[in-house]
This record gives C-alpha cells, sequence and structure tokens, in this order.
C-alpha cells in the first residue's frame, strides 16, 4: 500500500516534492483506510527522474515526512519526476524492498512502482532474481514475463486479467520514454482510485488531488483503466483510446 505521483513536461518539482510529504504523512485526502486513524506511509520512500538526459533513482527506508534527504532533489531542474511512499504490507523494512524496483531487458532498463498487495502466488521466469521480499517486486517480474520487452497496453491487460487474488494491482511502470500506469483494484476505491491532471505542457497522475494543484481539473480514472504517456510529446493513451487527444 503506498502513495504514488507521476509528473511529466513543464513541472514544479518543489511543489510537487511538497504535495508528496503532505500525502505520505496522511494529512490530505480522507478515504478507507484512513476514516478513523492516521494511515501514514512512513515504511521508505524512492524517487525517479531525469537528470543531464539520465534516469536515476534514489531511495531510502526512513518516512520522507522525516527524511532531511528528500531535500537534495527540491532544485532538481526535470522534465520527468516519480515519487512512491511505502506502506509495507508484505516484506520488511529494508532498501531491498523499497520502490522502484529496476531490472534491464533487451536493452531497456525498466522502473517499477506498485500500490496495493498481490496475494496470488505468481508464476514469472526464472531469468528474474528478486533481490527483496516484497509481492510487488515479484509482480514486476510476473508483468515482464513472455513480453520479450516489447511492452503495450494490451499484453499488460492480458497480464492484469490472469491475476485473481489481490487488493490494488496499481502500478507505474517506465523506461523513461514510455510510462505505463494501471488503475486496478478490487476493494477501497477511494484509496487506490488514481488521479489524473492535464494541462498545456504538463501530465501529473496521483493516488491523491494534490494540495499545490487542488482548484484544477482532475479526472479520475475508472477501475482496469491502463494509460501510457509518451516522455516526449506528452502522447496520452488509454486502452480503448478514450482520452487520445
Amino acid at each position: 500500500m503506498c502513495r504514488m505521483i507521476f509528473a511529466v513536461g513543464d513541472i514544479n518539482v518543489k511543489e510537487l516534492i511538497d504535495d508528496f510529504i503532505t500525502l505520505a504523512a496522511d494529512q490530505n485526502e480522507k478515504h478507507e483506510k484512513n476514516i478513523d486513524k492516521v494511515f501514514k506511509h512512513g515504511d521508505g520512500w524512492g524517487i525517479a527522474y531525469f537528470e543531464n538526459c539520465k534516469l536515476k533513482i534514489f531511495k531510502s527506508i526512513k518516512p520522507v515526512y522525516e527524511d532531511p534527504q528528500i531535500e537534495r532533489f527540491r532544485d532538481l531542474e526535470t522534465h520527468f519526476l516519480i515519487l512512491h511512499a511505502r506502506k509495507a504490507s508484505k516484506g520488511r523494512v529494508v532498501l531491498e524492498n523499497v520502490h522502484p524496483f529496476e531490472l534491464k531487458m533487451n536493452g531497456q532498463r525498466y522502473l517499477f512502482f506498485h500500490n496495493g498487495t498481490i496475494k496470488d502466488k505468481l508464476v514469472y521466469d526464472k531469468k528474474f532474481i528478486p533481490n527483496g521480499t516484497t509481492d510487488s517486486e515479484k509482480y514486476f517480474y510476473y508483468l515482464l514475463t513472455n513480453s520479450n520487452g516489447n511492452l503495450n497496453e494490451f499484453f499488460l491487460k492480458s497480464r492484469l486479467e490472469k491475476v485473481g487474488n489481490y487488493t490494488g494491482a496499481n502500478f507505474i511502470l517506465s523506461n523513461g520514454a514510455i510510462t505505463y500506469l494501471t488503475n486496478w483494484y478490487s476493494e477501497n476505491p477511494k484509496y487506490y482510485t488514481l488521479k489524473v491532471l492535464r494541462k498545456p505542457g504538463s501530465i501529473v497522475v496521483a493516488s491523491e488531488i494534490l494540495p499545490h494543484y487542488r482548484e484544477k481539473s482532475w479526472q479520475s480514472l475508472e477501475n482496469r483503466d491502463i494509460i501510457s504517456v509518451n516522455t516526449a510529446d506528452l502522447k496520452f493513451r488509454r486502452l480503448e483510446n478514450k482520452y487520445v487527444d
């Protein structure tokens, strides 16, 4: 269980980091998980971004709202940013279990972030060897199995439809050029539903409507939506082309 933000284009990194910390500290929206209690996401955090044309990542096991290391990223000048705060459901709080998970396959580098719990025992290619103990990392490898590096919305949907026992299967899967995101859950729609903000020159997808952009026109994805975003031209596609420009 996690909070996630994906942003591409002309973006304000300082505002996004502020909002990310607010989400992780459970100081933003009400949902099924925090009706009668505080529900912080404090079991580590990760960031992915472009700097000098290189895709970089950083991970920490500390709660992002208590970790001074987040401050080093406020002055980033980047057109691509992914943020993830973990609430552990499977696996200890160790760096190997903090998102993103990373894999190189067929010359492509893939990063993976997940929100939810996969209860199925997923079968994946034996060439993928987990570094940690989370369901999320195994889910990553399951999605890539048999893809031969040729990912698209149709292939991902075929893999998702075979997952039977889960709370949330939401993910962000990116090679830096194309990012796939899915809104796929079996319970707690307020908690799991991803929201999209499209403005001229930028796209933001987040677990919650972000405080700095609360008055903007957000659109909630429907359950079982799969979308893709092209980093270069911001082309935004849904599996059935509902959102294609």
